[in-house]
Formats: C-alpha cells, sequence, structure tokens
C-alpha cells in the first residue's frame, strides 16, 4: 500500500509553485562567454568573422562567435575554418587575446599575433579529426592555444589526446 497525503487546495497550489521555481532555476545558467572574442565596448558589429568550410570547400556558414558555431546543426560536418578581423584597420588584441596568441607563438616565432589568435580561434570552431586540415596537421602550439582560449570545445578532449599523441 502505497502512503497517501492529503495537501488541500493551499498545499497544492504551494507544491506547484515549488516545483515551478524549482524547475525554473534548472538549466537556466548563463554561460561564460569570457573567452569568447572581446566585444568592442558599446559596437553592435562583429569584432571577428569566422567562415567554416566543407570538406569539399563550399562554405557552411560564417559565425560571429564560438558558441554559435558550436551550436549549428552543421557542426559535424564542418572541415575548417578561417578567422579575420571584421574591422582589420581597428582590431586589437586584448589582454586575454594577447595570452592566448603568446601560447601560438611558442611554436610559430615569429607570426603577427593577431593572426595567431585568428588561427587559434578558427581552430576552437571545429577541426576535422583527419584530412589535410585535420587535427594532425595543426601545429602543437596552436592545438595548445585553442585549449587555452576554448577549454570548453567540443573538440577539446580530441585535442587533448592529439597532444598526448605528441609528447
Amino acid at each position: 500500500m502505497t502512503p497517501h497525503v492529503a495537501l488541500g487546495r493551499q498545499g497544492g497550489v504551494a507544491l506547484a509553485l515549488l516545483m515551478l521555481s524549482i524547475a525554473g532555476c534548472a538549466g537556466n545558467e548563463i554561460p561564460d562567454e569570457s573567452r569568447s572574442p572581446s566585444p568592442s565596448p558599446g559596437a553592435d558589429e562583429p569584432r571577428v568573422l569566422i567562415e567554416c568550410f566543407y570538406p569539399d570547400g563550399s562554405e557552411v556558414a560564417t559565425f560571429t562567435r564560438l558558441e554559435e558555431a558550436w551550436a549549428s546543426t552543421n557542426y559535424v560536418r564542418i572541415d575548417h575554418c578561417e578567422a579575420r578581423a571584421a574591422e582589420p584597420g581597428d582590431f586589437e588584441l586584448s589582454e586575454e587575446e594577447a595570452e592566448v596568441a603568446s601560447v601560438a607563438e611558442a611554436g610559430l616565432p615569429g607570426e603577427d599575433p593577431t593572426e595567431l589568435f585568428l588561427r587559434t580561434l578558427a581552430a576552437c570552431v571545429r577541426i576535422a579529426p583527419e584530412g589535410d586540415r585535420g587535427m594532425a596537421s595543426q601545429p602543437t602550439s596552436i592545438l595548445e592555444a585553442a585549449l587555452v582560449l576554448c577549454p570548453e570545445a567540443p573538440h577539446a578532449g580530441l585535442i587533448e589526446t592529439e597532444l598526448g599523441t605528441r609528447e
């Protein structure tokens, strides 16, 4: 025999409100977007454009944020991406972005820090497991910088595995 509890009308309403408030709390965490490219103060225009391509070279889409690319229905079909400044003449690295570029520069000395950051940003979207632009073709320092910039990337585990094979 199962226990039976009579709540009455007020008790039932209170229970329903409690359940709604608990359900309202679940999954409503504000994502930490501090690692995405820093927005320009007061600007509605994107700082970066990330163009992603299928293996045949045709364009999947152009994204302005990592989270947008990761949520794409075509994410798993992306072969590679290229990132560029939306306004090249006005683009300056933030302090965090410069730190990411310095990690990438460790293996690619003399390269432009802005280009290294943008290359790392593109790697944060997705790197195909195989192919000409696949995981094995990526410089170690770019993969290390990608883990600094986007440790929550869907393919972060694959990057870690690839780096483990290079030690």
